[in-house]
């Protein structure tokens, strides 16, 4: 796996929702973006998408306080 570092995600960002159907069944996928033009300009570069791994967990990390602060240097700091 790549040392990709990933930006945190300030309050400019939207959540937008697109369908695709895959074996006969709808699905959905999130695409966060600043605007709906943004998050169709996304979706079209998903075509460059690499495998990266199985997603075990997720961990929310607060946008204020200390703990934020700690965990934003130590992202950072990788």
């Amino acid at each position: 796996m790549s040392d990709t570092s990933f930006p945190i995600l300030d309050d400019g960002y939207n959540r937008y929702l697109f369908e695709y159907r895959h074996d006969g069944t709808e699905w959905g996928i999130e695409i966060k973006a600043r605007s709906p033009q943004d998050a169709k300009e996304r979706i079209k570069s998903l075509t460059w998408a690499r495998y990266k791994g199985e997603i075990k967990a997720t961990v929310h990390i607060p946008t204020g306080g200390f703990l934020a602060r700690v965990a934003r240097r130590f992202l950072q700091a990788r």
